[in-house]
């Protein structure tokens, strides 16, 4: 067996030198929010017990299998080992699931892998803290699971430390599913990369990794008062306006009251709900979450100064000063707008936000039915895209094996567990013949089209079922395989048991206008520039949403006063902004 201890620790010269100095700097702010890799954080109580000893500890059995020299299986088989053998383990405590110790995951694992877990449990409040003492006192565990290593962590305790172990080996002689994942999407190995050629960790990536988020800026509209002012969908900036013109002079939602209708909301410091990226990409491509940067043929350019921005922007001064946008739009939150769209009368025609359910309740089917996303509207001079994201994006870790580890090839075999179907399935929804079946003859998958080969027998929410001793939704989910596209979807796709089908099928209808540009994926850079970019990055996002809200608002002219916005981006650096982002993207990708 490798001696990862040894080696690893040993480890000297001008590389480990260079790369002591290196964080990673995310030049970007990721919007599927609900899907990706998240830190837990809280206080942690930890149990030297196995807690399996209760769930089955696992017993020396006969199997018929072929094992190596170490009684380890071959890659993709089960059980992992041939004789019982035991790691520890880190893991956060989630609110709402039962005693991780003993949750009968656990015992299926240990039934079916021949390993059993001894325990450090660290509930949800402080569990962060509670890691990076363990960490810096030396005394760890062989294995941590849950989202709690950002990359800045991983070439910290990876290449600077040695208490992270490289996987590259291991991945390759031991993994099966993690190398499937791969193969879809070969940038997510990139991505898991450290500058020094290692990966130290396995990230989490929700079943494929682009789910509606795929898209940010989506705008809504009620198709009943469409209907009531005799108008269709708006393709256009001019036929928008019309539309939003009729919402405001006309009694669109039927009351009897012209005059109570808000043709136009939205909502700041929320997902991609201001009024403005949606409306400025009929004119110019502009992404607010990636940092106001564009990535084209492995070129950066900055987004924030365009001549289109600027057209973008008066034409929705214009709106604002004809009534058609509701003044609190910009300064509301997402709690406000939720208030608005879910009043007892229906006052709101068009909402911006991420998804529907930000707006209205979902579970009053009429009202949520009524909101239809539209397509990205073409501006005067032809220009019609949005930023979309083609290729899934992952960052940090959720499974990591220690230096302490005696049984890494073990370990890894586990991990790979959770980038398969089976466990994804057995984590995310639950057990068959419970949670989920086969799926009914002749249905289809939330897509609409490929036909399903599994179908929910319970409603499936974030929450449900998170206390019973069936799944471990959130708590471990790696690189996933895309499972949630094989369950039919039965009845009116607006019933909530359906919303994530909903969601993403208003989001492929978005496909055909995709902008010209590449999602711009996490990099590399050193410490002192990453720290630099960072604090630039800060202090230009809020100079360009103060500004845009002064050119909307009218407290600034658009054409007036563009030179003297442009001279204010200059002075916060924007272009050595821009071309630190370059530098850092070409060192990491090319």
């Amino acid at each position: 067996m490798l001696d990862f201890n040894k080696k690893y620790k040993e480890k000297k010269g001008m590389v480990l030198k260079k790369m002591m100095s290196v964080l990673l700097a995310s030049v970007m702010v990721l919007s599927l929010a609900a899907c990706g890799n998240s830190k837990s954080e809280g206080g942690v109580s930890s149990s030297a017990e196995s807690g399996l000893a209760e769930n089955g500890t696992a017993e020396e059995k006969e199997y018929d299998g072929e094992f190596d020299e170490n009684g380890l299986s071959k890659p993709g088989q089960l059980p992992i080992s041939k004789e019982p053998i035991t790691m520890s383990i880190f893991v956060g405590q989630q609110p709402g699931v039962v005693d991780i110790t003993k949750h009968s995951i656990f015992k299926e694992l240990t039934e079916k892998t021949n390993i059993n877990f001894e325990f450090i449990v660290a509930p949800q409040e402080g569990a962060q803290d509670k890691l990076n003492m363990l960490l810096a006192s030396g005394d760890y565990p062989d294995i941590i699971i849950g989202g709690f290593f950002t990359n800045a962590d991983l070439v910290k305790y990876g290449t600077g430390e040695n208490i992270l172990i490289p996987l590259n080996d291991l991945i390759e002689e031991n993994c099966v599913n993690l190398k499937e994942r791969w193969e879809d999407a070969p940038k997510i190995k990139e991505m898991m990369t450290t500058p020094d050629g290692n990966i130290y960790g396995i990230p989490s990536l929700d079943s494929g990794g682009l789910g509606h988020g795929a898209v940010n800026y989506k705008v809504w509209m009620n198709k009943e008062w469409l209907e009531n002012v005799g108008m269709e969908a708006p393709q256009t900036t001019e036929e928008f306006r019309a539309v939003l013109e009729a919402f405001k002079e006309q009694d669109a939602n039927g009351n009897g009251d012209p005059n109570d209708e808000i043709p136009f909301s939205g909502a700041i410091n929320t997902w991609a709900a201001e009024v403005y990226p949606y409306l400025i990409n009929a004119f110019d491509y502009f992404d607010p979450s990636n940092g106001y940067l564009k990535l084209k043929d492995g070129v950066i350019s900055g987004t924030a100064g365009t001549d289109g921005v600027r057209e973008g922007l008066k034409y929705i001064a214009g709106l604002y000063a004809d009534g058609l946008i509701d003044p609190a739009a910009l300064t509301q939150d997402e709690s406000q707008l939720s208030a608005l769209g879910t009043k007892e009368e229906v006052i709101c025609g068009t909402a911006a936000c991420g998804h529907i359910g930000m707006f209205v309740d979902i579970n009053d089917i009429q009202r949520s039915a009524a909101y239809d996303n539209l397509l990205p509207l073409e501006g005067p001079d032809g220009y019609r895209g949005i930023p979309t994201q083609t290729e899934p994006v992952v960052s940090g870790a959720a499974f990591v094996i220690t230096d302490k580890c005696q049984y890494p090839e073990a370990a890894i075999k586990l991990a790979d567990l959770f980038c398969g179907e089976e466990w994804s399935l057995r984590t995310q929804v639950g057990i068959k013949g419970q949670q989920w079946d086969d799926a009914d003859e002749g249905t289809f998958t939330m897509d609409g089209t490929t036909p399903a080969t599994r179908k929910y027998l319970e409603m499936r929410t974030q929450n449900a079922t998170a206390a019973e001793d069936i799944k471990w939704h959130w708590t471990l989910r790696l690189v996933e395989p895309d499972w949630k596209n094989t369950f039919q979807v039965v009845g009116d796709i607006t019933d909530p048991a359906n919303y994530e089908a909903r969601l993403i099928q208003c989001t492929q209808k978005l496909a055909p206008y995709a902008a010209d540009a590449e999602y711009i994926p996490p990099f590399y850079m050193e410490v002192e520039k990453a720290n630099q970019v960072a604090s630039m990055k800060t202090a230009i996002d809020d100079y360009v949403k103060a500004s845009f809200i002064e050119f909307i608002t009218g407290a600034k002219d658009p054409e007036k006063d563009w030179d003297a916005y442009l001279a204010g981006l200059d002075k916060l650096q924007y272009n050595d902004y821009i071309a630190l982002n370059q530098e850092a993207y070409d060192s990491t990708y090319k």
